[in-house]
């Protein structure tokens, strides 16, 4: 029978009487679906990916890799909600590379690529779907498995997309220097209300 539950987070974590960790055996916490507390669950092994780039970190049998990141470590890393990395990963724009064996989403370094350029997209007032076709687009290219027609096609996007991120600054400075002579004149007419 299951233990009576206080409460429940998103992440399916639970809190209240009856549960106990199952490395710590802590009473009061809460708990991951692992059944570890949220402390031990951070503490536990994360899977890694092979990446075969980064010589800072070398396995101990000899192969490179990365750390699989969680959810909340990738959003407090750039700057981005819970919910908002859960958004961009149900719209099918960044996926998680693996996850924990409760459950928890882990992140590559790819996915954390992914979510930098879609902060450097939104300002700009880009779609979805146009950040799904750059990014495809981008990766595809990173990839150099494409043929030469291909790649020709996907450098045009790549360089479309370069033109109308240009044409946006430049609409957003005119923009920028209205609000600045609005901000300028209503300063100067709260500085008026001063003199006699």
């Amino acid at each position: 029978m299951a233990p009576d539950v206080a409460g429940a987070d998103d992440r399916g974590t639970r809190t209240g009487s009856g549960w106990a960790c199952t490395v710590c055996r802590a009473t009061d916490a809460a708990y991951a679906p692992s059944g570890r507390c949220l402390e031990c669950e951070d503490r536990a092994d994360v899977p890694t990916e092979d990446t075969g780039s980064d010589p800072g970190s070398v396995a101990p049998d000899g192969a490179d890799r990365r750390e699989l990141r969680q959810i909340g470590d990738v959003a407090n890393l750039v700057g981005l909600s819970l919910r908002t990395v859960r958004h961009y990963e149900d719209a099918g724009l960044v996926l998680p590379a693996a996850r924990t064996a409760g459950g928890f989403r882990l992140y590559g370094d790819e996915a954390i690529g992914r979510l930098r350029l879609i902060m450097q997209m939104k300002p700009l007032g880009f779609s979805l779907e146009e950040m799904r076709l750059l990014i495809e687009a981008r990766a595809a290219l990173a990839s150099g498995a494409v043929a030469a027609d291909e790649r020709r096609d996907l450098e045009g996007r790549v360089a479309m997309f370069a033109a109308a991120a240009t044409e946006k600054c430049d609409e957003l400075r005119a923009s920028l220097a209205v609000a600045e002579a609005f901000s300028d004149t209503l300063a100067a007419e709260v500085a008026s209300f001063d003199e006699p």
